[in-house]
């Protein structure tokens, strides 16, 4: 994301914070600055741990993500929370329900540390006072501090366990459903539900006039609203095949072309890439406007095969398009190639998966798809 900085790398997981989350840091001071600076300075420190608490938050999610063998973009800290970049969610409800509890579990553990020293506090208290109170945490303390981190966990825990989709509890929910209905049916009733509470929250909002609960508000709107539309996206892709899809009419070069020829067709061309072939046919390799360039800025000149590089990606026509797209983004490539029983039929890029599936939704045949008879 851009207007980000990376701050560290754990377990090969970028930790990543917005510039925007600088706010969250003035606005921390000025809460507790009616103390001067020493206000101000335990505010900020208030402040950055409870994103803390967030980071931990969200690294239980991808380390439980990772042990499914799913891979972790990033880990980004904004000013309305935390969110670990996930190239995708398991595909099997009871996974998903690991990876969905990972991150409250965590809050749960911190709890469960903080607990006994904040209790044990508070009876002292209570001795040497004789009345049991919750301590101020505004006001800097040991107890204070450890009493506002206590309550702090378990703000987080109970506020992501709410059954409102995309928060955690939401997903907890969708995986719960998943396991009774299709796993699209159970986004769907995940998203309604996660809806309906991003209308409550907004409705709480605009009566007490609580701009966080309303940005959360918006945000679980549209999150609920995405996760309903991915599911429905998942659900078309999977009933469409890679080699349905391929566009086998796609332009190819010849490996002794002359580079200039590959530049003019790809800026004509609407593909990110072109397949070069020998003159039996046989599939040697790509071009791309990106990887043409680099090289041509290093020196290279000649042929066309001077320009080649190997697909990130091979795979086959049988893949459905579903698989294929998650295959590409955790690839971390545009660009596939397609072989058929050991032919190669063409290239697989985004665009032809967006053609696919708008195909798919005005109920029209995908290429080469002949009508039933009868």
């Amino acid at each position: 994301m851009k207007w980000s900085w990376k701050l560290v790398t754990i377990r090969g997981i970028e930790i990543k914070i917005h510039v925007t989350f600088l706010l969250v840091l003035i606005w921390g001071a000025m809460s507790w600055g009616s103390g001067g600076w020493s206000g101000a300075i335990y505010g900020t420190f208030l402040t950055l741990t409870v994103f803390v608490f967030v980071l931990l938050h969200e690294l239980g999610h991808a380390v439980a993500a990772q042990r499914y063998n799913i891979p972790v973009h990033d880990i980004l800290l904004l000013p309305i929370g935390g969110l670990a970049r996930l190239s995708r969610m398991p595909e099997k409800p009871s996974q998903e329900l690991v990876v969905s509890l990972a991150g409250p579990a965590v809050n749960l553990a911190l709890i469960l540390a903080l607990l006994p020293f904040v209790a044990a506090g508070l009876a002292m208290q209570a001795v040497q006072g004789g009345t049991l109170r919750l301590p101020p945490t505004m006001t800097p303390g040991l107890l204070n501090l450890a009493t506002f981190l206590l309550m702090t966990n378990v703000t987080l825990l109970l506020f992501n366990m709410l059954p409102a989709f995309p928060l955690d509890g939401g997903r907890v929910l969708r995986a719960l459903l998943s396991m009774r209905l299709p796993s699209a049916r159970a986004t769907r009733l995940a998203a309604t539900i996660g809806k309906i509470f991003a209308l409550i929250f907004g409705m709480v909002a605009l009566f007490t006039g609580n701009v966080s609960l309303a940005l959360i508000a918006f945000f679980v709107f549209l999150g609920a609203g995405v996760e309903g539309q991915e599911a429905t996206t998942r659900e078309m892709l999977r009933g469409v095949t890679v080699a349905e899809a391929v566009d086998a009419d796609a332009p190819t070069l010849p490996a002794d072309a002359p580079a200039h020829l590959a530049f003019e067709r790809l800026m004509r061309s609407p593909h990110g890439a072109l397949a070069v072939l020998d003159q039996d046919g046989v599939f040697l390799g790509i071009v791309t406007r990106a990887g043409m360039q680099r090289q041509w800025t290093a020196g290279v000149r000649g042929q066309v095969l001077s320009f080649v590089e190997q697909p990130s990606l091979v795979m086959g026509g049988e893949a459905t398009l579903d698989s294929a797209r998650r295959d590409m983004v955790e690839a971390g490539t545009t660009i596939a190639a397609v072989f058929i029983q050991g032919c190669f039929a063409g290239l697989l890029d985004f665009e032809a998966i967006r053609r696919a599936l708008t195909i798919r939704r005005s109920g029209g045949l995908m290429p080469g798809r002949m009508p039933s008879s009868g």
